[in-house]
């Protein structure tokens, strides 16, 4: 699977016209036109993020780097045996200590969703399934299609734009440290910045940008999924 573009400068417009032109087929002017919409929506954008092992005030640090208030959870099961301080409840309290909001998200944007139509088996997978049984069995291109995952991806966007609006921004998170292994690349941003499967007509142009474990940002070029297929997600 490609790897996501790292970019040396998130606000690539060179590098940004040069992917848009490749995926769309749209011409520079067409290009720059799309690019000066983000810019006179400097701000409207989202971040994602893994907590993976994260301590707390680690966490904490990298969304106050990035200047996020409010955490959008798309967990199917919010909570961490390992990290309990990332179960729903306790993050939610310590985030709100600080003045971030927290919204949970993760019945219709959750990665094990809970409806069985989705799933190669016909049947929702257990939650104690291991990861290496149930990689296969969500078909996110199914997902894609689904009025309950608009749902949620629409109230998604009405986040973000309402962020903007108050000058802020927001962070979808999930447990797993590497977006490659996590739908929150795969299904979710894939939905907003692809424009081969975006599933929301009129979806507005948003950049999106992946908090590595390592604190590090990574600009997500357009260019980097796959055609539609099912691919191996969670």
């Amino acid at each position: 699977m490609n790897k996501p573009i790292v970019l040396s400068l998130p606000d690539d417009l060179t590098a940004y016209a040069e992917a848009m032109m490749h995926s769309t087929g749209k011409s520079l002017e067409d290009v720059i036109n799309d690019w000066l919409r983000i810019g006179a929506n400097r701000h409207l954008r989202l971040y994602t993020i893994g907590h993976s092992n994260l301590s707390f005030d680690d966490f904490l640090s990298r969304l106050g780097t990035h200047h996020i208030t409010t955490v959008v959870d798309v967990r199917s099961e919010p909570y961490s045996k390992y990290t309990p301080h990332f179960s729903k409840r306790e993050l939610q309290t310590a985030l709100e200590a600080h003045g971030i909001i927290y919204r949970y998200a993760g019945e219709f944007l959750g990665g094990r969703p809970a409806d069985k139509s989705v799933y190669q088996t016909g049947t929702v997978i257990s939650e104690n399934t291991s990861r290496d049984a149930y990689l296969d069995l969500v078909d996110y291109t199914l997902v894609m299609k689904r009025d309950w995952y608009h749902k949620g991806l629409q109230r998604l966007i009405d986040i973000i734009q309402e962020a903007h609006h108050q000058h802020e921004h927001v962070v979808i998170m999930c447990s797993e440290g590497d977006p490659e292994d996590c739908h929150r690349h795969h299904l979710i941003t894939r939905s907003l910045i692809d424009p081969a499967v975006q599933s929301l007509p009129n979806t507005p142009v948003l950049a999106v940008y992946h908090i590595l474990k390592d604190g590090h940002l990574q600009f997500v070029n357009p260019t980097v999924f796959k055609k539609p297929e099912q691919q191996r997600l969670f």
